[in-house]
This record gives structure tokens, C-alpha cells and sequence, in this order.
């Protein structure tokens, strides 16, 4: 793996790992270019676009799932692109992604195929697919 493919890959971890994990939302401002998008047909259209939007839909899943733990399964990084098979397990405290609230931890798996930019500095657009359950 090239050097720029190693730091493709460790800017694509951060995504999940500072933003969604930890809650440091502001690492969004650092990590995306400003005109990032975010395809995934379940996100409404307002919500597609630019690291505020990534900030609202982080601060939703923090409040919904405050136990949640992202494991990342499995990672490929190839020239400018990355991506990350991963794993979220937490507790749904009130509705997300069309799971109900539970004293039960739920799972939900999913794929991003991160884009970065050639100057290998910024995520520009992240092509997501999810679902809630287990591999079996």
C-alpha cells in the first residue's frame, strides 16, 4: 500500500472513529472538503451535503445510540478510494434507521466507499449502503 493510500485509508477511519464514535463533530470541519456529498438513498436530499450535514446526522445517532461502539471489519484502500466494511452495536434510546427504541443493543452493518481528494487531504463524497442485523 502507498503512502498516500495509508493516509486515504487513516482520514476514512476518522470518519467513523472521531465523528460518529467519539462525538467530535468538529473534526468534520477538518476531514471533508465543503462541498462533500453523502450518497445514501435513506439520508433526505437536504441532508446530503457539506460537513454541517454530516454534524446533524452524527448528533442524531450520539442522542439515539449513546452506547454505540463502531468496529470496522474489514478495510481496502485503493488509490484515491477507500472502503470500510463496518459493524454499529448500541441500544436505540428513541427511533433510528427504522429501529425502535429497546433496552436490547441492535446491530447494523453497512459499507462507505470513500472518495478523497488527489491532494489526499479532504473526503469529497462517501457512497454508503446499511441495514440493521447480523452476518450470519
Amino acid at each position: 500500500m502507498s503512502q498516500q493510500e495509508q493516509g486515504n485509508e487513516a482520514l476514512a477511519r476518522r470518519f467513523h472513529m472521531d465523528i460518529f464514535q467519539q462525538g467530535k463533530l468538529e473534526v468534520a470541519d477538518e476531514i471533508l472538503a465543503s462541498d462533500f456529498v453523502w450518497r445514501n438513498p435513506i439520508i433526505p436530499p437536504e441532508l446530503q451535503r457539506g460537513p454541517e450535514s454530516v454534524k446533524k446526522i452524527a448528533s442524531e445517532i450520539i442522542d439515539a445510540m449513546p452506547d454505540r461502539q463502531i468496529t470496522h471489519d474489514d478495510t481496502i484502500a485503493k488509490g484515491d478510494k477507500v472502503m470500510i466494511r463496518w459493524t454499529l452495536i448500541g441500544t436505540a434510546k428513541r427511533e433510528l434507521f427504522s429501529i425502535s427504541p429497546s433496552d436490547k443493543p441492535a446491530s447494523i452493518i453497512g459499507f462507505d466507499l470513500f472518495r478523497i481528494s488527489s491532494e489526499g487531504k479532504k473526503i469529497v463524497e462517501m457512497w454508503q449502503q446499511f441495514s440493521s442485523g447480523k452476518w450470519s
